[in-house]
């Protein structure tokens, strides 16, 4: 039997989410919930700075901290980090030195929201750290800010990705 390529997408996106919660589960019960956070912010920090080094390698894109790349470019790889899991997302690049990078609709919010954890972990805290790290294994001149935010309230996530002068 076969099974179509939109079937295995879903299952490997529930997959992805399924072993991150059981795993910080687990380690919550060991560690208490600061430890498990703890690590589970340093697990995704290179979680995301291998899956971008993979995804320059089959785009084709020359990671050079001397000559980093557009932010057309590094939105785009945000774009795809965040396909991975089935995060829905936008971005758009407002001067070549600024970018708006916005998700619309976020798995590990709503799985977070069915486990009734929403007001326990704390998202901002651990997309700053992460997106940070990414953002530096691309081109280290980079900073981000939150200024939109679902765990807020607001019907979105957005930061504002810079170049520092």
């Amino acid at each position: 039997m076969d099974i179509e390529q939109s079937i295995i997408d879903e299952l490997r996106c529930g997959a992805l989410t399924a072993v991150d919660g059981l795993w910080f589960m687990a380690a919550e019960r060991k560690l208490g919930f600061e430890g498990a956070l703890e690590l589970d912010i340093e697990v995704w920090r290179q979680y995301g700075v291998i899956m971008l080094k993979r995804a320059c390698r089959l785009l084709g894109i020359a990671l050079d901290p001397d000559r980093p790349p557009a932010l057309e470019t590094i939105n785009h790889l945000l774009e795809v980090l965040c396909a991975i899991d089935g995060t829905e997302c936008a971005s758009e690049v407002e001067d070549p030195d600024t970018a708006l990078f916005t998700v619309r609709r976020c798995t590990w919010w709503e799985n977070l929201k069915k486990a009734g954890r929403e007001n326990d972990v704390p998202c901002e805290l651990i997309d700053n750290s992460t997106f940070v790290a990414w953002l530096e294994a691309v081109d280290p001149t980079l900073e981000m800010q939150i200024t939109r935010s679902l765990p807020r309230g607001d019907d979105c996530c957005t930061w504002k990705i810079k170049r520092r002068a």
